[in-house]
C-alpha cells in the first residue's frame, strides 16, 4: 500500500485539480466512444420505441429482492420504493437527499470514530451499516451518487432474517442499472446557483441478439448552498455488460469507478452551557445567522474517496417457476481525508473573550475498506396438499476487511501551533504548511466473516390468507484491534450464532387490499461495523424484536397505492452499565466503563402513505410518521437515563410531493416536515435538541421536443435555516434555497 502524505497550499490544490482533470478528460473520451458506438449499434440494428428510463410511474409494484416474493400490496411490512420518476422529478442526485423524502428517517452527521458519509436513523435505530447495493451490503463511508441508481428500496423494521445482522430499525437497497435489449442514449446537463454543473450520460446498445452494454458516465462539482467554501466533485464510470437478455440463461458483469473530491464539513459546533452572551441557547445550536459559517480551513481539510466495485450474477431458470440464482462482488474504497471537528477553546468550563474556536481537533483518516461477497439462491413455486408455496432458499459469505492507519503531522501544523479561529468571524482560508504523514504506528484493523443459510417461504392457503415466513442462520465472526481506542489497545474477537426469523399473516379483503400483521427478529453484535466506531467489547449480540399491524389499498385503477401500520420495536437487552463492574462510577450516557445487556429500548409508531397516480396527470409520493422512542430500561450508572428519549428520532416527520401533467408541462411542489431531534444520551457532554423544521419545493418541466426537455427546480425555497446532520458535538446546516435548470435530451 503506498504511503499517502497530506499536501499543503497551490500544490495540494494543483494535484487534486490535475487529477480530476485527468478523470474528467477519461470520462469525456469515454462518453465519445460510447455515443459513437451508439451511432453504429443503431444504423445496425432495429430500435425500440420505449427506453429503458422513459417509466413515468411513481408507483413501483414489486421490490427487487425475491425474498419480497409478493407484490407491494401483498408484502407484510412497510416497505418504500423511491422511483426513478420521483427522483427526476424532485432534482434528487444523492441517496442523501433521497432519504429526506422517507419520513421516519434522519440523517447523522459525521463523528470522530465514523467517517462522513451516509449515515442515517430509522425508526429510531442507527442504519448506517444496513445499506446495501443490488442485495449486497455496503458499509464503507461515504456518499452514494443515484446517477447509476434505478431506485431505492426502504424497507423499515427489524429484518436481520432478510438483510442480516443488525437492520433493527431498517435497511436501504439501491437498485443499480442493468443493461437492455434496446438501444438508447439519454444526456443531463445541469447548471444550479451554486456555480455547480453536473453531466450524466446513460447509453445502452445491443451487441447481439441478446446481449447489450449499458454505460453510465457522471462528471460533478459545485457548491452547496448556505454553507460558506464547502464543495463537492464527483467522476464516476459504471459499465455493465449483459447477455442471455429475455432468455431462461441470464448473465451480468458490472464494473464501477468513483472518484470523489470533497471538502468535508462538519458544520457548526452546539453552544454548550456558560458560553458568554449564549447563556439562553444553552444545549442548542447557535443563532441562525452564523449557519453559512465554515470553521475548517480549505487548504488543510479535504476528502478524497476512490471506489472500485466489480459485480457477477448468472441466473438460470431450470423451469417456468424455478430459478438458480449466483452473484458475486469485490469491492475497495480508499478514503484519505482530513476534517477539523469546530470545538470551543476553553479552560474548565471558562470561554475567552472573544470566543473562539480549536484548530487542534483535526481529524485524519486515512482508510481502506475491501469485501468480498458471494450469494447462492434457489428460488421455486409449487403446490403441496393444495397450499401454494413461493419458496426461496439459498447461501451468503460476506469477508470484509477494514484498516485504517494513524497520521500525525509531527508538529509541522501552524495551524495548531498558531492561534485559534474566531467564532463570529472564521478564517477558512489560513496558509497551512504542515504535512500529515503515517507515524508507523500498527493500524487499527478490523475483519468480518458471515456465513448464513436461509429460507423464505410464502404459503398460499386460500384466496384470503397467505403466511409469510423467513429464517435466516448467520455465523459472524469479528476480530478487531484498535490501537488507540477509548482506555488503550484494544483486543476484541467475537464468534456469534444468530437465529433471525420473521412470520406474517396477510388476509386479502380484495385483490388490490390485504390486511396483515407480522413480527420479527434482529441481531446486533458487537463490532457490526468493524473499527468504524462500534462497541469494543465481547457481549452476545443485542436482539430486537418489532411488530407491525398494517393495511394495503391499491385504488384508483390499481395504479394507487396506500398504505397504513402501527409497528412496536424492542431492543430487549441493549447495552448499558455494568453495576458491578468492580464499583467503577461512570457518567451516565458516557461511553466509558464495563457494560452488560440488560437495557431495553422501545418505539412505537404509526406510519401512513400514499404513492402513485390519482389520475392520468395527477401523481403524489406521501408520507407520514409517529413515533416515539426512549430508552425503557438502564442500569448502574446508567439508570437515569431510564424514560430518555432515543437520539435522531423525530416524533412527527411528513414528506409529500405532488405533480400535474399538462400535455407538454409539468408542474410540481412538495414540503417537507421533521419534528424535533436530540443529538444523543450523552449526559457528559449534554444533551442538545435541533428544532423542527420546514421546506418547501417546487418543479416546472417542458417538454420541447419528442427528444428534449428542459426542468427548473426550486429547493428549499423560503430559504429555511434548520439543522440536518445530528452530531455528538457538532451538527450540519441543511441546504439553504438553491434553484437548478436541467436539459435531458435523448435518442
Amino acid at each position: 500500500m503506498q504511503d499517502f502524505t497530506y499536501r499543503s497550499g497551490v500544490a495540494g490544490a494543483n494535484l487534486r485539480n490535475n487529477t480530476k482533470s485527468r478523470l474528467t478528460t477519461a470520462i469525456s473520451l469515454l462518453a465519445l466512444s460510447a455515443a459513437s458506438m451508439t451511432a453504429v449499434a443503431q444504423t445496425e440494428l432495429p430500435v425500440s420505441s420505449v427506453g429503458a428510463n422513459n417509466e413515468e410511474s411513481y408507483l413501483v409494484d414489486r421490490a427487487q429482492s425475491f425474498k419480497y416474493s409478493q407484490p407491494m400490496v401483498e408484502t407484510p411490512k412497510t416497505l418504500t420504493i423511491i422511483s426513478a420518476a420521483v427522483m427526476r422529478d424532485r432534482g434528487i442526485d444523492n441517496l442523501r437527499d433521497a432519504l429526506r423524502s422517507v419520513p421516519g428517517i434522519s440523517m447523522a452527521a459525521g463523528e470522530g470514530g465514523t467517517p462522513t458519509g451516509d449515515s442515517m436513523t430509522i425508526r429510531g435505530f442507527s442504519a448506517r451499516t444496513d445499506i446495501f447495493a443490488d442485495g449486497i451490503r455496503d458499509i464503507a463511508g461515504y456518499s452514494r451518487d443515484t446517477y447509476n441508481t434505478e431506485g431505492i428500496e426502504v424497507a423499515k423494521g427489524p429484518g436481520s432474517s432478510v438483510s442480516g445482522r443488525g437492520s433493527v430499525g431498517g435497511s436501504v437497497n439501491l437498485v443499480k442499472k442493468t443493461a437492455l435489449n434496446d438501444n438508447f442514449t439519454d444526456i443531463t446537463i445541469n447548471t444550479g446557483s451554486e456555480s455547480d454543473h453536473r453531466l450524466t450520460l446513460d447509453t445502452n446498445f445491443r451487441v447481439g441478439e441478446t446481449s447489450a452494454l449499458r454505460l453510465n458516465l457522471l462528471s460533478t462539482d459545485g457548491e452547496v448552498a448556505g454553507r460558506d467554501y464547502v464543495e463537492n466533485a464527483m467522476d464516476a464510470v459504471a459499465i455493465n455488460f449483459a447477455t442471455g437478455i429475455d432468455t431462461a440463461s441470464r448473465f451480468s458483469f458490472t464494473a464501477e469507478f468513483q472518484n470523489q473530491d470533497r471538502l468535508p464539513d462538519y458544520g457548526l459546533p452546539w453552544v454548550p452551557v456558560g458560553l458568554p452572551g449564549y447563556e439562553s441557547n444553552a444545549l442548542a445550536p447557535p443563532p441562525e445567522s452564523l449557519f453559512d459559517n465554515f470553521y475548517g480551513n480549505v487548504n488543510r481539510d479535504f476528502e478524497d474517496i476512490e471506489a472500485t466495485t466489480f459485480t457477477a450474477s448468472y441466473e438460470y431458470d431450470l423451469s417456468e417457476t424455478s430459478t438458480l440464482r449466483f452473484q458475486a462482488r469485490h469491492a475497495t474504497v480508499d478514503r484519505h481525508s482530513l476534517t477539523t471537528a469546530p470545538r470551543f477553546v476553553s479552560s474548565s468550563g471558562v470561554f475567552p473573550d472573544p470566543i473562539l474556536i480549536r484548530w487542534d481537533d483535526e481529524k485524519p483518516r486515512d482508510q481502506e475498506n475491501n469485501m468480498s461477497v458471494l450469494q447462492v439462491a434457489y428460488i421455486t413455486a409449487f403446490d403441496m396438499g393444495g397450499i401454494g408455496h413461493e419458496l426461496s432458499i439459498g447461501a451468503e459469505y460476506y469477508d470484509e476487511e477494514e484498516v485504517r492507519w494513524t497520521e500525525s503531522a509531527n508538529g509541522t501544523d501552524n495551524l495548531i501551533n498558531g492561534s485559534a479561529n474566531d467564532f463570529l468571524n472564521p478564517q477558512p482560508t489560513l496558509t497551512f504548511t504542515g504535512a500529515y504523514t503515517r507515524t508507523g504506528a500498527v493500524p487499527n484493523t478490523g475483519v468480518g466473516k458471515t456465513s448464513a443459510i436461509y429460507a423464505f417461504d410464502t404459503l398460499t392457503l386460500n384466496e384470503q390468507w397467505e403466511i409469510n415466513t423467513g429464517l435466516r442462520l448467520e455465523n459472524y465472526e469479528n476480530e478487531t484491534h484498535a490501537s488507540g481506542g477509548r482506555g488503550g489497545p484494544v483486543d476484541v474477537i467475537t464468534d456469534d450464532n444468530m437465529l433471525s426469523w420473521n412470520i406474517a399473516a396477510v388476509y386479502k379483503l380484495q385483490d388490490s387490499a390485504t390486511i396483515y400483521f407480522g413480527v420479527g427478529k434482529s441481531f446486533n453484535p458487537a463490532g457490526e461495523d468493524l473499527t468504524g466506531g462500534g462497541s469494543q467489547s465481547e457481549l452476545d449480540p443485542e436482539e430486537s424484536l418489532g411488530y407491525e399491524l398494517g393495511t394495503k389499498w391499491e385504488l384508483f385503477d390499481n395504479r394507487l397505492l396506500a398504505s397504513a401500520a402501527i409497528f412496536r420495536t424492542v431492543k430487549t437487552n441493549a447495552r448499558t452499565d455494568d453495576p458491578f463492574d468492580g464499583g467503577t462510577v461512570v457518567t451516565p450516557g458516557s461511553d466509558t466503563g464495563a457494560e452488560t445487556l440488560d437495557g431495553e429500548q422501545t418505539v412505537n409508531g404509526l406510519e401512513l402513505s400514499a404513492v402513485g397516480q390519482i389520475t392520468d396527470r395527477f401523481s403524489v409520493s406521501a408520507g407520514y410518521t409517529h413515533q416515539k422512542g426512549k430508552i425503557t430500561k438502564a442500569n448502574g450508572a446508567d439508570a437515569a437515563l431510564e424514560g430518555v428519549k432515543l437520539p435522531r428520532t423525530p416524533e412527527n416527520s411528513l414528506s409529500l410531493w405532488m405533480s400535474y401533467n399538462m400535455n407538454a408541462w409539468s408542474f410540481g411542489m412538495g414540503a417537507e416536515y421533521v419534528d424535533e431531534r436530540t443529538n444523543g444520551t450523552n449526559a457528559a457532554r449534554g444533551i442538545r435538541t435541533a428544532p423542527s423544521y420546514n421546506v418547501f419545493d417546487a418543479m416546472v418541466s417542458w417538454q420541447a421536443t419528442d427528444k428534449l426537455s428542459l426542468q427548473f427546480n426550486g429547493d428549499n425555497l423560503s430559504d429555511e435555516r434548520y439543522v440536518d446532520l445530528v452530531g455528538g458535538g457538532h451538527f450540519v446546516p441543511g441546504p439553504g434555497r438553491y434553484f437548478s435548470l436541467s436539459g435531458h435530451y435523448s435518442f
